[in-house]
């Protein structure tokens, strides 16, 4: 039995929306290309929970409308996944926007109050969901598939203030009846509608009621405009109260001015209404609107606390002690009474019951551990003080320290250090931190500080495809960044800062100017979307990409993997190849986020043997070392270890499959390049190997890097860590460091992973081999060969 896509039939687990882009790796069905890559919002259905964290799912891309995806299935991890309820998962299937997609499935309580949405219930309905103030009341009528629009559930709305006729409103009289002649009725998506709350129901019925059966002679019911004055006017406050809490990636500036313009309006019109209506006697009228402006208006500003809002700057009473932070959230959080204001508050400094963002396990912001602290918004009160301005455009200098960072122009080449390293490390050294900005500030230091091998990001001319800002966003990285990196040895948090806000507004990756996000958010940011930078990765499956994710099946016996062995493991599994030589690979470990890890310690490979994961490139045989012509990989691990044991000259691939156990293996036959097949007599076969040149770690919400501080293999190496330290609290900055790591060699050496091996506790690591083993999360590698063409 198949389904509408094709596929076999299974019975679906659990319904997910990706939440960022990954590459997926084929299980099942005919696909023109080995692997393929789940963009954001996308729908998953899980058909299987493999181990590790891993699903079998089946993806329908109602977005894109590839047919790589019809009849297939894939391995796919939770983490890259946000799950939602089959209800909520019907009704994403028909929104096109994947933005708007991720918004509505990363907000519980928005979810909740759309499951529960019933015909004739009524609802808060924007025609533009680019535009969320102009809303209007609707009638559900109809909830359900509309066979014609596509796939997923559908709202049929009666529209009792409309004057527009929609382009479903033909289409919507064949589903459903209107209770109202002279209604307009429209189809809409999931996007376009909002929980109608139940005080906004008492208010507008109250409201409604009063004033069509006022007895002042004027017939309301006939009055649209007036009609719709009224209705829109009174809810106004409670409307917004729900678009402001709800999203907190929407709590900038302009939803303050948005609330406060909807404040007025609603204090206004209730105010001229009251004085029009008690004129004619009508003192019914009068009680009704005056208790609503005092009661609703009065229980904003109480809610508000004198404006609250995300972003305000607070002082808290914690213990009787005063501390200081900024709001990151305001709502209800799941289990605590329904109409209980609480606000998330990021504190200046750690608190023994603080939290990295969490509460009742449930993830409301990130911030650091301890940091976070829920509590009653009647226990925060604005802190008028020159903090830190959280606003992206930060220009006081006095905030950051008394450190110069000026704009270089031109070429200033990688820094290069032999032996000593203690002129060039130390305190305030490498990029400043601010505000979550570690993941950008250890991925830039590993990118530019003393390896050129990304630098054709830097002087690239602007071409037809690229963005009208694309000088603007190359000069700030080159002359505020790089440049003065490399020369002066710091970049200060502003200089950062403009770059963040570029991104920002630029790219599809929302949140770089305030939130925690994760290296290749950021390299996706900058790298793909803005600058449009060549694909460092071109794979033999006809896919480009800017890093590889390792893919691997957990092997117990596996106690300290080396990068050298995930990749090739890697590599086998998704059946692909790189068509060429890299002159960088960035690699990202086989875990997932700061929770998960699949291995407890991996071990970076310093020298990365590349040989037998290029496409056609000349392979040794692995018994006699001549020129390898077959491939096969069952023989895996069976007369060697890694790619090099399934590469056989024809000899040795007939004497290896005489064996028993071998005789059902199918190697296939190598590509050799024509001239290296005539030059094989004269010459052996050569090794591709990369350099190890940067390790991203992250420990708990922060990364740091261990990054080596210049070219060849006797180079030394540097941690840095862009809030080393701190000078003050709420008026304070953070102090960035670079240190000399002498040992770091010994811990990716042989002889120190017999150590580490043998070592049945973590703990008794130094802490600089402890973060570089146990948190490495991306390394990137280089090729001192290759960077030379390039």
């Amino acid at each position: 039995m198949e389904d509408r896509d094709g596929s076999k039939e299974h019975r679906v687990l659990q319904h997910y929306i990706a939440k960022q882009d990954t590459v997926l790796i084929r299980i099942y069905g005919a696909c023109v290309v080995n692997v393929n890559e789940l963009r954001v919002g996308m729908l998953v259905e899980a058909l299987e929970d493999l181990k590790e964290s891993v699903l079998k799912v089946r993806v329908i891309d109602t977005i894109g409308g590839s047919k790589i995806w019809c009849g297939t299935e894939w391995r796919c991890h939770k983490y890259d996944l946000i799950p939602v309820s089959p209800k909520i998962w019907q009704y994403l299937l028909t929104v096109q926007s994947p933005q708007e997609r991720i918004r509505i499935a990363n907000d519980e309580a928005l979810c909740e109050r759309i499951r529960n949405i019933s015909v004739n219930d009524r609802v808060l309905y924007c025609s533009d969901s680019s535009n969320r103030r102009a809303k209007e009341i609707a009638l559900v009528r109809y909830i359900g598939s509309v066979k014609q629009l596509g796939l997923g559930h559908y709202f049929g709305l009666e529209l009792l203030e409309s004057q527009e006729v929609s382009k479903t409103s033909v289409l919507a009289k064949e589903y459903f009846i209107s209770t109202h002649s002279n209604a307009n009725v429209t189809f809409a998506t999931v996007n376009n509608i909002y929980p109608y709350k139940a005080e906004s129901d008492t208010i507008s019925g109250n409201i409604e009621k009063t004033f069509l059966k006022s007895n002042t002679g004027t017939d309301y019911t006939n009055d649209k405009k007036r009609s719709v004055h009224l209705l829109d006017s009174t809810p106004a406050v409670l409307l917004e109260q729900f678009t402001l809490f709800d999203d907190n990636k929407n709590n900038n500036q302009e939803s303050v001015n948005i609330l406060k313009e909807r404040h007025q309006a609603a204090k206004s019109n209730l105010e001229n209404n009251v004085n029009n209506y008690t004129k004619s006697n009508d003192h019914s009228l009068f009680k009704c609107g005056n208790a609503l402006e005092k009661n609703e208006i009065e229980k904003f500003k109480v809610e508000n606390k004198g404006d609250l809002m995300v972003g305000s700057t607070v002082k808290v009473l914690l213990d009787s002690d005063i501390h200081y932070g900024v709001i990151r959230w305001i709502g209800t959080p799941s289990g605590i009474s329904p109409g209980k204001l609480m606000a998330a508050v990021e504190l200046d400094d750690g608190h023994p019951l603080g939290t990295d963002g969490t509460y009742k396990d449930v993830k409301y912001f990130h911030c650091r551990p301890y940091r976070a602290i829920f509590t009653d918004i009647e226990h925060c009160s604005h802190y008028e003080n020159t903090k830190l301005n959280e606003q992206p455009a930060l220009t006081n200098n006095d905030n950051f320290g008394n450190m110069e960072s000026s704009v270089i122009a031109g070429l200033v080449r990688p820094i290069s250090v032999k032996g000593d390293l203690e002129s060039i490390c130390g305190k305030y050294r490498g990029i400043q931190g601010h505000h979550n900005s570690c993941y950008l500030d250890a991925t830039l230091f590993s990118m530019f500080t003393f390896t050129s091998v990304f630098d054709n990001l830097l002087f690239r001319p602007p071409n037809e495809k690229d963005c009208p800002q694309y000088e603007e966003v190359q000069r700030v990285l080159r002359e505020e960044i790089v440049n003065p990196l490399r020369k002066n040895m710091f970049v200060r948090a502003d200089r950062v800062m403009k770059l963040r806000t570029l991104l920002e507004k630029l790219s599809s990756v929302s949140g770089l100017t305030s939130e925690e996000k994760d290296p290749e958010e950021f390299l996706t940011s900058l790298v793909a979307q803005i600058l449009n930078a060549e694909p460092f990765l071109k794979l033999s499956s006809g896919q480009d990409a800017y890093h590889y994710q390792l893919f691997v099946e957990k092997d117990d016996h596996l106690n300290l993997p080396t990068v050298q062995q995930l990749l090739e493991q890697s590599f086998l599994t998704s059946n692909i190849r790189l068509k060429e030589v890299p002159s960088c690979l960035i690699i990202q470990m086989p875990r997932f986020g700061k929770s998960f890890k699949m291995y407890q310690k991996i071990q970076p490979t310093l020298l990365l043997d590349v040989t037998d994961i290029i496409e056609d490139s000349p392979r040794q045989c692995t018994v006699c070392g001549k020129l390898a012509e077959f491939e096969c990989k069952e023989c895996y691990g069976q007369c060697g270890v890694g790619l090099e044991s399934i590469a056989f000259c024809l000899q040795c691939l007939e004497k290896v499959h005489r064996h028993e156990r071998r005789f059902n293996h199918e190697p296939k036959k190598l590509i050799v390049p024509m001239e290296f097949a005539i030059l094989q007599e004269h010459c052996p076969v050569p090794r591709l190997y990369l350099e190890l040149s940067a390790v991203v770690c992250i420990e708990t919400s922060h990364y740091v890097s261990f990054v080596k501080c210049g070219p060849g293999s006797e180079a030394p190496w540097c941690f840095f860590d862009s809030m080393a330290d701190r000078k003050g609290e709420q008026n304070g900055y953070n102090i960035p460091e670079m240190v000399p790591c002498p040992d770091f060699p010994y811990w990716l050496s042989e002889e120190g992973g017999n150590y580490l091996i043998e070592l049945t506790d973590d703990r008794h690591l130094p802490e600089h081999a402890k973060r570089l083993l146990c948190d490495a999360y991306m390394c990137m590698y280089q090729s001192p060969d290759v960077m030379m063409y390039k």
